[in-house]
């Protein structure tokens, strides 16, 4: 594995603009984890992690209902940063971001406070840490209107071409249930949408697999 030093002139910008002490810092406080599938990373506002470079593995944002509904807001993938688990850091995250590892992940975790004092007195990191904010708003503003403006079955394509790209294969490894858990809604609901997707030649359904059949339609569904 690299050095602390090398994994954050690799994910930071500004290390090069950092003199020795903020760099040294830095480096000591940032501490390597390792999850396994389905461990919980974050879990919500009163839990300040840190800044997450996640070196290997993928991990899975989400909100959680008052009922136990979850909902995935974003992604963060190998050689990709999550800020937002840093909630001590950033007081406009008024809301509980739950991170769980999708698989073996390993993560480099900057310890909030030392992070808080590198921003505090420069701009290319503030901006840095802002710009990621702002991205990953995004993508939960892009989630926020599927579940405000798109049906069921808008919502579920839109899942299901996704995860077509992000894995690269049309055979899907999926539960109904993990395809509820990841657009917030409820596994009845979900499985009579998938049987009718079935039903119209859109997708072949096997245990523990949905293979996407016709692309097409879904994107049609999408922009009916």
């Amino acid at each position: 594995m690299a050095s602390p030093e090398d994994i954050l002139a690799s994910f930071l910008p500004f290390w090069d603009e950092l003199d020795a002490a903020k760099r040294a810092a830095l480096v000591a406080g940032t501490h390597t984890h390792r999850f396994d599938a389905g461990a919980h990373v974050h879990n919500g506002e009163n839990d300040c992690l840190g800044v997450l470079l996640v070196l290997e593995g993928s991990l899975r944002a989400y909100m959680l209902s008052s009922s136990g509904r979850e909902c995935t807001l974003f992604r963060v993938g190998a050689r990709e940063s999550c800020v937002l688990a840093a909630t001590c850091v950033l007081p406009m995250i008024t809301f509980d971001l739950f991170l769980d590892a999708e698989e073996q992940t390993t993560v480099a975790a900057i310890d909030s406070q030392v992070y808080a004092s590198i921003i505090q007195g420069n701009d290319a990191a503030e901006a840095f840490t802002y710009r990621q904010t702002a991205e990953r708003f995004s993508d939960v503003m892009w989630v926020m209107q599927q579940q405000l403006f798109m049906g069921l079955d808008a919502r579920l394509a839109v899942f299901l071409l996704d995860e077509v790209a992000r894995r690269g294969t049309t055979d899907l490894p999926l539960t109904h249930d993990e395809a509820a858990r990841h657009i917030g809604s409820a596994r009845e609901a979900v499985s009579r949408m998938l049987k009718s997707f079935a039903d119209q030649g859109v997708v072949a359904l096997t245990r523990g697999h949905v293979e996407v059949l016709d692309k097409g339609a879904l994107h049609d569904m999408i922009n009916a």
